[in-house]
């Protein structure tokens, strides 16, 4: 198992750093056109872990473990794992290597311990250094929650679909990260929770941020507003609107509570489903239900993607 050392959340920057740029995504289409789309099934050069949790004092009641495997069968990627505090925005980052058909498994009680949030690997060419066309790259999460609360959740996988590295931008000479599907594959801006039972007899809880544009320094003060649309087993629907900041984590009962809550909309025997909408922003999620019946979690599903989202990345 490699354990490289991780970096502490600073700003401060070593030697010389190239940085990914910033720009706001506008224009949006759905999800299944030209295939273009984000997934937890298939390999890809970006992923994105939706949760990690531990427990620093007791570990055995709380924790994560991470995996990921390099499916290319003869040629090894260099990886940067960015580590993002939910609490804070904060950044950690550390960077390893998988040789073909390599596999590594770590603890975020080893390397985060008492930090909530989600991670994010980046595959980096292991000549330049850059963010480089390796679609070859999957993951899993296992979760385990203080509460009982337990999930696997297979990393979001975002393909590269333009050949090669990361060409430098040539006015600013920074690098631009783009999910805008001629460089990397789209990010959704509307999520769904596909099904989920009355919250009466069962207990889920909702895990949704919006990706950063900064993995340098970490965003800090963005707040992206999130638009619902809960129905019911029987097609009827009903508003509702939160906030987030950095990253949300609550339960369903928690989240929507207004008029009367979720149970009075989705009472006991039934089954409702959550349509979320980022207003513009990128946003990935998940969901972990405990229950004495039918536990365990699942990514929220894309209903439509955003046309750009870019992310500044640091390249050492």
């Amino acid at each position: 198992m490699i354990r490289p050392a991780l970096q502490k959340r600073s700003k401060i920057v070593f030697g010389v750093t190239l940085f990914l740029c910033l720009a706001t995504p506008q224009i949006s289409t759905f999800a299944q056109v030209n295939g273009n789309n984000y997934s937890d099934t298939k390999p890809g050069s970006v992923l994105f872990f939706n949760r990690f949790s531990s427990n620093p004092v007791n570990p055995a009641q709380g924790d994560t473990q991470i995996s990921i495997t390099n499916f290319n069968q003869s040629a090894p990627i260099s990886l940067h794992f960015f580590l993002i505090d939910g609490g804070t925005c904060s950044v950690a980052n550390f960077g390893t290597s998988l040789t073909q058909a390599q596999t590594t498994t770590f603890l975020m009680s080893d390397y985060d311990p008492g930090v909530f949030g989600y991670l994010i690997v980046v595959a980096e060419s292991m000549t330049t250094g850059r963010p480089t066309s390796f679609n070859w790259l999957g993951g899993v999460a296992h979760i385990r929650e203080n509460d009982g609360r337990i999930g696997a959740l297979p990393a979001i996988s975002l393909a590269k679909v333009s050949p090669g590295d990361v060409s430098p931008d040539p006015v600013t000479s920074d690098f631009k990260l783009k999910f805008n599907g001629s460089e990397y594959e789209r990010l959704p801006t509307v999520l769904a929770v596909t099904s989920f039972d009355s919250q009466v007899s069962v207990s889920s809880f909702l895990y949704i941020y919006s990706p950063p544009t900064d993995l340098f320094f970490g965003d800090s003060g963005n707040t992206v507003n999130i638009f619902c649309l809960i129905y019911n087993d029987t097609e009827q629907s009903r508003s509702s609107s939160f906030s987030l900041s950095c990253y949300r984590q609550d339960s369903l009962t928690n989240i929507f509570n207004r008029s009367g809550g979720i149970n009075q909309h989705v009472p006991p025997g039934r089954s409702g489903w959550i349509r979320l909408s980022g207003s513009g922003s990128a946003i990935l999620g998940s969901l972990i239900t405990r229950s004495t019946r039918f536990g365990g979690g699942y990514n929220l599903h894309a209903i439509t993607l955003l046309a750009n989202h870019e992310i500044r990345v640091p390249v050492f």
